[in-house]
Parts: C-alpha cells; sequence; structure tokens
C-alpha cells in the first residue's frame, strides 16, 4: 500500500477574520467526520490582521453547528504559506490576484472555492465577506461555504481512495 503524503489546502479572504476560518473550520470538521488523512488545511487574509480572534459572529455560527474557532488567530497571506501549500482556495477574484501577485507560479494550484459544487465550473462566484454584518449574514456564509465544500470533500475522498 503507497503511503499518501501530506497535501495542505489554504483558505484565502480578505482579513483572515470570517470566510477562510469558517471555511478552515468546515474542512477540519468534514476531514475528521470522514476519517481522510494526510490533509491539513489553514487559513490566511491577503489583509490578515496578525493575532486577531475570528470574528464573534463567525465564533458563533459555527460553534452551534459544533465546529471550534475560539483559538484562530488571524495571518496575513505570505508567499511561503502560498508554496507550502498543494491547494490554494479563494472567496473572491481579488484574493486570487493577491495569491498570483505573491507567487505568480501558483497559478495551476489556485482556484475560487465556489468552483467546487457549482454547475458550471468555468464560472468563479464571489463569497460575500460578511464583516461587520448581522450574524444571518455569517449564517448565510456558512451555509455557502458548506455547500462548497461538502463538493471539495466529494472530490478529496475520490483522490485518497485512488490513491491506494
Amino acid at each position: 500500500m503507497r503511503r499518501q503524503r501530506i497535501r495542505t489546502i489554504l483558505f484565502v479572504c480578505t482579513g483572515n477574520l470570517c470566510r477562510s476560518p469558517m471555511a478552515e473550520g468546515i474542512l477540519r470538521d468534514r476531514i475528521e467526520k470522514e476519517g481522510l488523512e494526510g490533509i491539513r488545511v489553514v487559513s490566511s487574509g491577503t489583509w490578515g490582521l496578525e493575532g486577531e480572534p475570528a470574528a464573534k459572529h463567525a465564533i458563533k455560527v459555527c460553534s452551534d453547528r459544533g465546529i471550534d474557532l475560539s483559538g484562530h488567530v488571524a495571518r496575513k497571506l505570505t508567499p511561503e504559506m502560498i508554496e507550502a501549500s498543494d491547494l490554494v482556495l479563494t472567496m473572491e477574484m481579488e484574493h486570487l490576484q493577491c495569491v498570483l501577485d505573491l507567487v505568480p507560479d501558483a497559478l495551476a494550484k489556485t482556484r475560487m472555492l465556489s468552483r467546487y459544487g457549482a454547475e458550471d465550473r468555468r464560472i468563479d462566484l464571489p463569497i460575500r465577506d460578511p464583516y461587520g454584518r448581522p450574524k444571518q449574514a455569517y449564517v448565510k456564509c456558512f451555509e455557502e461555504l458548506e455547500g462548497y465544500i461538502d463538493a471539495l470533500v466529494n472530490q478529496l475522498r475520490e483522490e485518497v481512495a485512488s490513491s491506494f
């Protein structure tokens, strides 16, 4: 049996306070529930507010669904994070462009998260930033992220199965 190497998935948003921490938490939760091994999940922001916790509503919305973001600490996106990742998933086209500005060679491994689960995978839909909005905006964002991430997990499951 071949040993699978650890894959790193990096989520990128603006401040690393809402969308990317929620996406990181959702994917970690799914990986654990699916029993998928060898996948590391991290997040950062193009304007990451270094050291800040996740947004209060992001923590609450995730907590209500059994996902703990209380220990999250925001990080600013660096070329090293991109280079260390096997897959870079962004929330908006501006984030994707920022990734490519930092590491032009990352094009093959960088895409918008909305490519997963979309009927037409050629269309990149932005995931709206709930920052500073009411809790319901975070709930909507969580549900949107969850749909895309569930589609991503289906693909990861297939990749893991085919690697043995």
